[in-house]
């Protein structure tokens, strides 16, 4: 049971973050990071913990990989079938 609540309050903690700053998002973030504090406290070290897939790419940012620009001189071949 424990895995499910916690996995639903990480997904709660997601959507949440996508609110408009405010008073209302803090007071709801305060919540939900208490509530899994709380749910972590009493889960068994054993058992595995849900896998976010957001977090999982916040972890792991592709680089951005910037191609070199085509000089002044040198024109794209423009040799296409139509």
């Amino acid at each position: 049971m424990n895995f499910e609540w916690i996995a639903m309050e990480h997904q709660r903690l997601h959507l949440i973050e996508e609110w408009p700053e405010g008073s209302y998002k803090e007071a709801a973030l305060a919540a939900v990071h208490s509530t899994l504090e709380g749910l972590l406290r009493v889960h068994r070290p054993g058992l595995a913990l849900p896998v976010c897939e957001i977090c999982l790419n916040r972890l792991n940012r592709a680089t951005l990989v910037e191609f070199p620009r085509l000089s002044q001189t040198e024109q794209p071949r423009t040799n296409l079938a139509a």
